[in-house]
């Protein structure tokens, strides 16, 4: 088990898929995306690209989300320690994420 710690590599490495569900949930998301010219899968509708000028729009300077509580499904679902966040950890010149400290108790 993983915690993550706030790194930031996966906002600024990369493309986040945006659907129907994240731009009514947060209408900012919505004016920040970068629309698909034809429908995506699944219902998407676009993407963040959080690769170019510095990262996603709604990183703060912290490296914590300025949408949390509303930020895309994509970034919900995404697992602290996964191969792809050790990825982008490496990527950026982070120490890998190591495991959790599992309390017994």
């Amino acid at each position: 088990m993983y915690e993550c710690d706030g790194c930031g590599a996966c906002c600024r490495s990369k493309l986040v898929d945006i659907y129907e569900v994240d731009t009514l949930r947060n209408p900012r998301i919505a004016e920040q995306m970068n629309p698909l010219r034809e429908p995506g899968f699944d219902g998407e509708v676009g993407y963040l690209n959080c690769v170019s000028n510095g990262g996603c729009v709604f990183l703060r300077d912290d490296n914590r989300c300025g949408i949390y509580t509303t930020r895309p499904s994509a970034c919900v679902v995404y697992e602290a320690g996964s191969d792809d966040c050790q990825q982008c950890r490496l990527d950026a010149g982070i120490p890998l994420l190591e495991p959790s400290a599992i309390s017994l108790s």
